[in-house]
């Protein structure tokens, strides 16, 4: 097809992806305002992967890169690496621009996808420009629960994508009974847990959303489907023989979590009322209700329903300033009327099975977030509930159109307008009223301490744990951390040695230590040492007595952050 003919055929879906590329290209460095330490995380573990062919902890050509308190997925990081790579693409930018190529992949991706899910249900004709797949690109390229995440250096742009990607070659093994299609969905989906953690657990419900489409009973069950779907699960098998598959998800279960014993035990002693005498014991009825069995399934009971309620899905979204900006929520409100027409044309029962795929979809994404402790409005563990939410939308959009082309235009318009005031917060005010969250003004106190190359630097935790800012922005050499970590000596204490309580890291000269005495100039100093503390310590501290404030690092609304102190 030529390019004239490409243009004037899908010049709509190519101002959409336009739109949407701009909205996650531009600034990408300037906001958020800094990289945060889950990112420069995983940009040290790339730089660490491309210098030495390890992780930062000495572990291989790892399938889980080994972090200080965690694992991570290994394709984001080995993603990231390669774009570092593109000529004059820095490893700060290629941390970002890592999502956000996946992001804008992900656009063209659902265009052709939700046409293959249109034409399989019957849903309306595929060579339509206003057709599903247009509204699905167009209300995904200005969702504020996608452009946020495609903008800043965590996985989930990446694992949708993936997602989409395996059910458009499965839609298409459907549509054209092409068997290696139907090969290159289930090694897609099969890579999903070497994204995202909370994917290891949403990959069981893959073989019931791939059965469910029309036309998947008849195609798959003639080809030994049970030895097929083996490829599903071959890489989370070799990351739980690889270890530390089930350990991220301990740390943040409801199952484990501390918390309850005393939930359960404050429950128990307010069913006795406040006069009960001390020592009083609970009856059968009380431990019946409250125990460690029904306290975990009512939080799972309410995890499933909270994301899907009006106040996340609309008007607070995650409370996280990382997660997504404050005040909003995770989609504009103009997508209030599709989405219900949407789900008004599936209840009138006409497309009994897009319902059932689309629940599927739901309870896919819903409950891997729900077995968490904040996974009810944890914007990233129910990132997939996006994309039953576009369909619906986009369902809803399709048939207001075919309805109502002045309603659908004039929702349209309110939808721009919406965004427009979201991209307005995001820019003017989003940068600096979450810049703390995002870790602004490591990279200039490490600037700062790259300024005393030879002497010793100690740094405050008190602000953030700089360790990992220490190692990304100085660029230490990955072998000798690797040394460090391998022979146990990463923590050193200084046991209040030196006025510090803290830690030297390694052999080096960097120590990560708060002050012993502040009031008075210690008797033996580590010599010629830079002291950076944070600007709580030094205002409330007489530390100005004793010693001379050289530099400020502030942050970048102008407060003052860390202060440049010498004895």
């Amino acid at each position: 097809m030529k390019f004239k003919n490409i243009l004037s055929r899908y010049w709509p879906l190519l101002l959409v992806l336009l739109l949407g590329a701009t909205l996650r290209l531009y600034g990408l460095l300037q906001n958020p305002i800094s990289l945060f330490s889950d990112e420069v995380d995983i940009g040290y573990q790339a730089y660490s992967f491309l210098s030495t062919g390890k992780d930062y902890q000495g572990n291989w050509l790892p399938l889980q890169f080994h972090s200080f308190s965690d694992v991570r997925t290994a394709l984001p990081i080995y993603a990231t690496a390669l774009v570092s790579l593109i000529p004059n693409v820095s490893l700060d930018l290629a941390i970002r621009l890592t999502p956000a190529i996946f992001a804008i992949l992900g656009l063209l991706v659902i265009y052709f996808l939700a046409n293959n899910i249109s034409e399989l249900f019957g849903l309306g004709a595929r060579g339509n420009l206003l057709s599903l797949g247009f509204w699905s690109t167009l209300i995904l390229s200005v969702l504020p629960w996608h452009f946020t995440y495609s903008r800043i250096g965590f996985e989930l742009s990446m694992l949708i994508t993936f997602y989409l990607l395996g059910l458009f070659f499965y839609t298409h093994f459907l549509i054209h009974n092409r068997v290696w299609a139907f090969i290159v969905s289930l090694i897609l989906f099969s890579l999903t847990p070497m994204i995202y953690s909370t994917a290891k657990l949403a990959l069981i419900f893959v073989p019931l959303t791939l059965y469910i489409l029309p036309g998947a009973k008849e195609l798959l069950w003639g080809k030994k489907i049970s030895l097929w779907l083996l490829l599903l699960f071959i890489p989370l098998g070799f990351i739980f023989i690889n270890g530390g598959a089930a350990q991220r998800f301990s740390e943040i279960s409801i199952f484990t979590d501390p918390t309850t014993p005393t939930e359960i035990n404050f429950l128990r002693k307010e069913d006795l009322g406040p006069q009960a005498p001390v020592g009083s014991q609970t009856n059968f009825f009380s431990k019946a209700i409250h125990n460690k069995v029904i306290y975990p399934l009512d939080v799972f009971l309410k995890n499933i329903v909270r994301p899907l309620s009006f106040d996340y899905l609309f008007l607070q979204g995650d409370t996280n300033p990382r997660h997504a900006v404050q005040g909003w929520g995770m989609m504009e409100k103009a997508l209030i009327i599709p989405l219900l027409f949407g789900l008004y044309k599936l209840a009138e029962g006409k497309q009994k099975r897009f319902l059932v795929f689309l629940f599927i979809l739901t309870v896919a994404a819903i409950i891997p977030s729900a077995l968490t402790r904040d996974g009810a409005t944890h914007s990233s563990r129910t990132f997939m509930l996006i994309l039953p939410l576009v369909l619906v939308t986009s369902f809803g959009f399709y048939n207001l159109f075919s309805s109502s082309r002045w309603l659908a235009l004039l929702i349209f318009l309110m939808l721009l307008v919406d965004t427009s005031y979201y991209l307005h917060d995001y820019w003017s005010h989003y940068r600096y009223t979450s810049e703390r969250s995002w870790s602004a003004g490591m990279k200039g106190l490490m600037e700062s301490v790259g300024k005393h190359p030879d002497q010793p630097v100690t740094i405050s935790p008190k602000y953030e744990y700089p360790l990992i800012f220490y190692l990304y922005y100085t660029r230490l050499d990955p072998r000798k951390f690797q040394a460090y970590s391998q022979n146990h000596t990463v923590y050193n204490s200084t046991s209040g040695n030196f006025n510090l309580d803290g830690n030297r890291i390694g052999d080096s000269n960097f120590y990560i230590a708060s002050l012993v005495d502040y009031k008075n100039k210690p008797s033996a100093l580590l010599p010629n040492a830079v002291y950076y503390l944070t600007r709580s310590e030094v205002d409330t501290s007489a530390i100005g007595s004793v010693a001379t404030i050289d530099d400020i690092i502030s942050l970048p609304s102008g407060e003052p952050l860390y202060y440049e102190l010498h004895y």
